[in-house]
């Protein structure tokens, strides 16, 4: 859908891209990462991401009006 939009929208300037982020921390749907210690070993950067790191991503697209059609991933390197 995000795909199909970006191709619509892009004649009249609005961009649209989506944001996949991946173990968040602090956001009530993990209770903390020693709840999930397995899981958050097998992520390269050894640690949840912040809901401030999600919302560095958000603030950097919507500042950026050439990109547009594309979908990050905000994982800490985790595929």
């Amino acid at each position: 859908m995000m795909k199909n939009l970006s191709t619509r929208l892009a004649e009249y300037n609005i961009s649209v891209n989506d944001v996949a982020p991946a173990m968040i921390g602090d956001t009530g749907m993990v209770p903390n990462a020693s709840a999930i210690q397995d899981t958050v070993a097998t992520i390269p950067l050894g640690r949840l991401g912040t809901p401030e790191e999600t919302a560095n991503v958000v603030t950097m697209l919507v500042t950026t009006g050439y990109m547009t059609g594309q979908s990050l991933l905000l994982s800490g390197g985790l595929e």
